[in-house]
């Protein structure tokens, strides 16, 4: 690793998940990039075990929160110490590919505004795991095409750091999700062009594994774009309130998936259909959270 003034800074917020940082963190030392570049772990809950695991990583730099922090917010406070020109988010439960931060610095320095890639599985024989990446990540499958994007995850994006503090960062929201999409928003508002997939910038997730984490897990992500009304219009927030609406919400999220897995992932479709019951779950669960957070914005 390149212990020079850093030109991409490398940034992780971990909330007790020290154990999925252990893996996160080697393949980040590694990283086959001929620039320096720094790791910065954003501790959100002062957590004891995270400053151990970072103890055996000592390229990589810790930031404690004062206060328990969400994910947005966390990411934040670690760019206020981050050097780098180039800001490149990831999450601790993610395991990143050799050239991952190659591809993502090759594409910004060669003009591209913001940039993500695919988000494969860690584990691709656990059903549930399976599903709930699916279910979150089936526009960045490996077979996508670089080019043209509008969204994607704080697991998987970079931009330059005058672009990000340009539109104020992760918005500062008390929510399970979506940040991620509203900081996309807020580029592709000010920067319709230059929003790139890059496919070699290619890392996996670990999906959750039980049913009620997948729930759970779905349930939040549905809530998060209701409330903060994420591409939505206002009819659409009028009818995903209504309980009746629900079947409809599902039909039109199993469709939209299953176009793209057939589109950029054809072989998973046997896998999808043989873990159908899982994906209903998953896909109740967002429903679900979707009506709560589409009531609540009503109301607001």
């Amino acid at each position: 690793m390149n212990v020079c003034t850093p030109l991409v800074s490398v940034i992780i917020p971990c909330l007790r998940h020290a154990d999925s940082l252990g893996r996160c963190l080697p393949p980040l030392g590694r990283q086959a990039i001929d620039v320096a570049y720094e790791v910065i772990v954003v501790d959100s809950a002062a957590d004891p075990a995270v400053a151990a695991v970072l103890g055996q990583f000592p390229f990589a730099r810790l930031v404690r929160s004062d206060r328990c922090l969400r994910a947005g917010p966390a990411r934040n406070l670690g760019v206020q110490s981050a050097r780098g020109e180039y800001l490149v988010f990831t999450d601790a439960d993610c395991v990143v590919s050799p050239d991952f931060l190659a591809a993502a610095y090759q594409a910004l320095a060669g003009g591209c505004k913001m940039v993500g890639g695919p988000v494969l599985n860690v584990w691709p024989l656990h059903p549930v795991a399976t599903m709930d990446n699916l279910l979150q990540f089936a526009d960045l499958a490996a077979g996508r095409p670089e080019g043209a994007a509008d969204y994607f995850p704080s697991c998987n994006l970079a931009l330059r750091r005058t672009d990000f503090l340009a539109v104020g960062g992760f918005p500062d929201v008390d929510l399970p999700a979506g940040e991620d999409s509203a900081l996309c928003r807020r580029i592709t508002a000010t920067s319709p062009e230059g929003i790139a997939y890059v496919p070699g910038m290619m890392i996996r997730h670990q999906g959750r594994r039980s049913l009620t984490a997948l729930w759970r897990h779905q349930f939040g992500f549905g809530y998060s774009r209701a409330v903060l009304g994420l591409f939505l219009r206002r009819k659409h927030i009028r009818l995903g309130a209504c309980w009746v609406a629900m079947p409809a919400v599902m039909a039109k999220r199993f469709c939209y998936i299953f176009g793209r897995l057939c589109c950029w992932h054809p072989a998973g479709v046997l896998r999808w259909v043989l873990f159908m019951p899982i994906f209903v779950v998953g896909l109740a669960g967002w429903a679900a959270g979707f009506r709560v957070g589409c009531k609540e914005r009503r109301g607001a």
